[in-house]
């Protein structure tokens, strides 16, 4: 262990000296946080040699990421049942973290894991987990490097509450990412067959048998995922499939003594064995599931028991007995029901409970408001009337200047508002109409020239409805921060090389989602960076295309690079694609600059200065 401490950390404090270098270098710092974080849990004895090389570190590096990370790893420690300090945490993480997502994504988990497990605060939890799965919609797996087992986790959480949709999103989001993807496939498995998908239910969980297999697990992963399938072909009366992969589920269980999986795999066995009148083996298995339950102290299977034993009595002719086990299996359901019930209740409370404590926090923010107003008020009245009559004037003056500007600017964003609107609502819906009516008669049997003609007036309507959508998002006003700006063209890049079969890498730096661009920036940067994506999609025969966003206060710049066939760009140069980019460069007062040689592929690039007015 202390070898394994001693690689760890050196990885770690390696990955920290040459974090200032390419964006891999902070992708494996990152990974080395994940490894010397489940280090410092699971070791107590090593945590203070840890705080102490990470603190030595931080000194001589002055890395504010690594003390960050220091104090996540000290906080999950002090992190107790109903402590004020989780209260606390919780609300500076954001103000502390925000700079570095992936640390900040690593308080959030530690936040919602501490709820559900530690306060049975599932509000909360789900609160924290909200905010994690924010960070992991924004900056993906090449940011949050622990990506896979937060959506692991997540997935849990909303599958203990029966939300199962919601489970398998985050699963499948998270299984690309993940080293070991058998718990992945066999939640989603799971997933599927609560929803009665008992087909996509097998299918997933038949890869998780692969899995198993192909990382060489001990063999009861395997004998789970089988019981899981039989379980599946059980539920779609398929006994002679699912009976094998229930015996082998069984057997594993027994292996390794774990009652409640014996239990599982008992049950359904037990009721197969009915089905084909073999009633001792069926008594059998009913006896020890019974046994099982209430050993390992899961009473919710008496829910699925219950109603197996009362068939075997009714099968045997002990009526009373059949009647019996019926009634203990309706009241078995019941109790499931009302526990689960409570558990709902239990939320809604922790909810109206939360709601009450910001309702507070709100009254006393606002109250402190108030009073630096009301202290600032009385503070300015003196001044003003120190100062005379003639800076009051003054002041009023510019009161008054400052309230017509404000009633411009609202003018202005009140008709953005109502024209993106009335595009929307209007002609939107009325080039939906041509679509849907072109496409009604290109359904029906029309000459070869009237064919082309309804085609190409589809196409036409389709393309104005594209360029409309283009500029209602434009004009816009709750469009003007950069972060739905970098979203739309990571959305459209996505899809266009994914049709494609064109790999597409989309990086950005934070400070980029931060900027606020005006309304006709916005508009030529995004149809600039259209132009180039279709361009290449088309005309580059590329593998791989780059997008590269770099930000400041002030400035913001944009790179496009594919690695296809490239062109000359002289013999190009009258293309109205190429002008049009030039011209709204222009309009930008920026610079684009076109880089292309044959077979060496095309590079953009866009710079311009951003608007104080922005």
């Amino acid at each position: 262990m202390k070898r394994i401490f001693t690689s760890i950390l050196f990885c770690f404090l390696f990955c920290v000296s040459v974090a200032a270098q390419p964006s891999q270098s902070q992708f494996q710092k990152g990974k080395a946080q994940d490894s010397l974080r489940k280090l410092y849990r699971f070791n107590k004895t090593q945590r203070k040699d840890i705080e102490h090389k990470l603190l030595q570190q931080y000194n001589k590096t002055h890395d504010k990421e690594l003390f960050a990370f220091l104090e996540v790893l000290k906080s999950m420690v002090l992190m107790k049942p109903n402590s004020p300090f989780v209260e606390k945490f919780r609300n500076e993480v954001d103000a502390k973290y925000s700079a570095f997502p992936n640390v900040q994504a690593r308080a959030y988990q530690i936040l919602g894991y501490h709820y559900f497990i530690g306060d049975i605060n599932y509000e909360k939890a789900f609160d924290a987990y909200l905010q994690l799965e924010k960070l992991l919609e924004i900056y993906g797996p090449k940011v949050i490097t622990d990506y896979a087992d937060y959506c692991s986790e997540i997935a849990s959480a909303y599958y203990k509450f029966k939300n199962y949709k919601k489970a398998v999103e985050l699963a499948k989001n998270g299984v690309n990412y993940a080293n070991d993807k058998w718990d992945f496939y066999n939640t989603i498995g799971l997933c599927y067959g609560e929803l009665s998908q008992a087909d996509t239910s097998i299918y997933y969980l038949k890869k998780a048998v692969a899995e198993a297999i192909q990382r060489k697990k001990p063999d009861i992963y395997r004998t789970i995922s089988l019981g899981n399938i039989g379980n599946s072909y059980y539920s779609q009366q398929k006994f002679q499939l699912a009976k094998p992969l229930l015996t082998a589920d069984l057997k594993g269980a027994l292996r390794i003594d774990d009652k409640g999986l014996a239990v599982g795999a008992a049950i359904p066995l037990a009721d197969i064995y009915l089905s084909e009148q073999k009633w001792k083996p069926a008594d059998s298995l009913l006896t020890m599931a019974r046994t099982y339950i209430a050993q390992s102290g899961q009473t919710e299977r008496l829910e699925r028991f219950f109603p197996i034993r009362s068939k075997y009595y009714q099968l045997r002719g002990h009526l009373p007995l059949a009647i019996a086990y019926r009634d203990s299996a309706i009241n078995a359901i019941k109790r499931n029901d009302s526990i689960f019930n409570n558990l709902l209740v239990m939320r809604v409370q922790q909810r109206t409970d939360m709601e009450k404590l910001t309702e507070e926090k709100s009254k006393l923010e606002n109250y402190r408001k108030v009073s630096q107003i009301r202290l600032w008020a009385v503070s300015i009245i003196l001044i003003l009337t120190a100062m005379g009559i003639l800076i009051v004037r003054g002041y009023r003056s510019r009161l008054e200047k400052n309230k017509k500007h404000i009633e411009e600017l609202n003018r202005l964003l009140a008709l953005r508002q109502q024209l993106s609107a009335d595009m929307h609502d209007d002609i939107g819906s009325t080039l939906s109409s041509i679509s849907l009516y072109t496409h009604s008669l290109l359904m029906q049997p029309q000459t070869a020239a009237q064919q082309l003609i309804l085609e190409k007036i589809k196409q036409n309507a389709q393309h104005v409805q594209e360029s409309v959508s283009d500029i209602i998002w434009s004009v816009n006003p709750h469009m003007d921060q950069m972060a739905q700006v970098v979203a739309r063209m990571r959305a459209f890049g996505a899809d266009m090389t994914e049709h494609a079969g064109i790999a597409f890498v989309f990086n950005f730096e934070e400070e980029v989602i931060k900027l606020v661009v005006e309304m006709s920036a916005r508009r030529n940067l995004y149809l600039i960076y259209k132009e180039a994506i279709n361009n290449a999609v088309k005309y580059s025969a590329c593998k791989q295309i780059t997008v590269t966003l770099t930000g400041s206060n002030d400035r913001f710049g944009m790179e496009i690079s594919d690695n296809g066939i490239g062109f000359e760009i002289a013999t190009q140069h009258q293309g109205n694609g190429l002008q049009n980019m030039q011209h709204r460069a222009d309009e930008m007062n920026g610079t684009l600059a076109i880089i292309s040689k044959q077979q060496q592929g095309t590079r953009l690039t866009l710079n311009f200065t951003l608007s104080k007015n922005s």
